[in-house]
């Protein structure tokens, strides 16, 4: 086998398409076509079923990409690292909104001071968002409040901060003493989106008083929610740590309520078979030694 074969093996399957595969890698139909043979050849058995219209992987073709991928991906830091000085190594963060304005802009600052030379990418979207791009290998690694618990990954607990319930000093409530839940779910609520481990949270705290509720407002964006919660527009549950400014301002207030005394714990993600370079052991011990 060759590195070649591999290769336009894996952009075959990306691509699910030997046409598209040809544009990608710049080559031709039947060149994409023969390589393919020969790596079915030297591996004696077949990657792929073969209609009139397309090619599908097959049990066969999926193991093997399976074993493909972490492979190159080797092979690419190895390269990197080791064969051309010029290009400096690259390290590709995935983090939530919430972890990206917090605890992900401290260890960047920490980070940069001692590896000016690693070129740092960083993705900010939802924790489903961030476990597919995990799974593809679009990012090293995800600092999320949580994420789905699967074979694939190694989840590291970080640090664990409790969750407030915010509004703005001028709404109603904000005067009324100790909640209850049933009271509280009442409220406009403005809540993270369906999914993320904060609003699991959040709705299995209103399930134990056999409560559901209907958020006025869903948002991937804690700042978006801090703002609506300014503005007067509802009842916002998230990290007291996102708030600290504004309860010290006085922008926005914090409600107690009876019995919902919520928390939620930040983790590091990614895959089992994940090279592991030193700027990427390096970034995630600097994560644990900063929250300890």
């Amino acid at each position: 086998m060759k590195i070649k074969q591999l290769y336009t093996f894996k952009t075959v399957c990306e691509e699910e398409s030997i046409t598209k595969a040809a544009e990608r890698l710049s080559t031709t139909q039947p060149a994409i076509s023969r390589t393919i043979s020969e790596l079915e050849e030297a591996l004696g058995t077949q990657l792929f079923d073969r209609t009139a219209r397309k090619i599908v992987l097959n049990e066969a073709g999926q193991l093997f990409l399976s074993k493909v991928i972490p492979l190159l991906e080797l092979y690419e830091d190895l390269e990197r690292e080791f064969l051309d000085s010029g290009i400096n190594p690259a390290l590709k963060i995935g983090a939530t909104p919430s972890v990206a304005g917090t605890l992900l802009l401290d260890v960047l600052e920490k980070f940069r001071a001692t590896h000016s030379d690693v070129q740092v990418r960083v993705t900010v979207d939802s924790e489903k968002e961030l476990e597919k791009q995990l799974l593809h290998r679009k990012i090293d690694m995800a600092l999320t409040e949580g994420m789905a618990d699967d074979e694939h990954f190694v989840k590291v607990p970080v640090s664990s901060q409790p969750l407030a319930v915010l509004c703005s000093p001028d709404f109603p409530l904000a005067s009324s003493g100790i909640l209850t839940a049933p009271e509280l779910a009442k409220q406009p609520l403005l809540l993270k989106e369906p999914g993320s481990m904060v609003r699991q949270i959040v709705d299995s705290a209103f399930l134990f008083f056999n409560l559901s509720v209907s958020p006025a407002w869903t948002s991937i964006s804690s700042a978006a929610l801090l703002k609506a919660a300014r503005k007067g527009l509802g009842v916002a549950i998230l990290p007291r740590s996102l708030a600290e400014k504004d309860l010290e301002a006085g922008t926005l207030t914090e409600l107690e309520v009876q019995d919902f005394n919520l928390s939620c714990t930040s983790h590091v993600t990614f895959l089992q078979d994940k090279y592991q370079t030193v700027a990427f052991q390096a970034f995630v011990n600097l994560i644990l030694f900063s929250v300890t």
